[in-house]
């Protein structure tokens, strides 16, 4: 009869562990359907305008583009990691930052840090946007009029941060930004482009082992 019983145990702890295993790659397999597929063939020519703006050395042999959404957690999450890059790798890198809007004011977020660009300030601008974005991009409760007192604080001229002139000012360089984003399989923020590879991971280890690897074939 015990060995009944633990014949009958065993059975079931298989069956268990198979089913788990099921369940488990199943899910996997789930969520890599549900990834945005690789683009084959990158077109360079919708990685860069002339526009863009661009952090280290201009003529730096790798180049990362990232598009980015002010408004995105994930973004502000990876912005002292780029920064961090930026700093270990010196002049052998340069970023490049692109728009892609999927907030309800990223587009004018977007459009703030243009105009701060053209006072010379695009990333002190950057950077007072992700370490305040709690405070104005509250999912619950948005407060993107905040923006307007955190750039006068870096010395924005405070008059030229209206939002609907700011949109019709810039709103162009998000619009293709976007649009270029679109075409090349972006549908998510933040995403990579490193020397027109486009990354499936994200984080300091997967950018730095697609940097060390361009590097490499230089």
């Amino acid at each position: 009869m015990r060995k009944n019983k633990l014949f009958i145990t065993g059975v079931l702890s298989t069956a268990l562990i198979i089913f788990g295993s099921l369940v488990w790659f199943g899910g996997r397999s789930s969520k890599q359907e549900q990834a945005p597929t690789a683009v084959t063939a990158i077109d360079s020519e919708r990685l860069i305008k002339p526009h863009s703006p661009i952090k280290g050395d201009p003529s730096a042999k790798v180049t990362i583009v990232e598009f980015l959404d002010p408004e995105c957690e994930a973004c502000r999450a990876m912005h002292p990691i780029m920064n961090r890059l930026l700093l270990e790798y010196g002049g052998k890198i340069r970023l490049v930052i692109r728009y892609m809007p999927l907030h309800g004011n990223s587009r004018f977020a977007a459009a703030a840090l243009e105009e701060a660009r053209e006072q010379g300030k695009y990333f002190e601008a950057l950077d007072i946007l992700f370490e305040r974005q709690p405070e104005w991009a509250d999912h619950a409760q948005p407060r993107p009029e905040l923006l307007v007192i955190f750039l006068k604080e870096i010395g924005i001229h405070q008059k030229t941060l209206e939002p609907s002139g700011l949109t019709t000012k810039h709103g162009w360089k998000i619009d293709l930004d976007q649009a270029d984003g679109v075409q090349l399989g972006v549908r998510l923020t933040p995403t990579f482009f490193v020397n027109g590879k486009l990354l499936d991971e994200i984080g300091y280890p997967p950018i730095k082992n697609a940097i060390e690897e361009a590097l490499g074939k230089l």
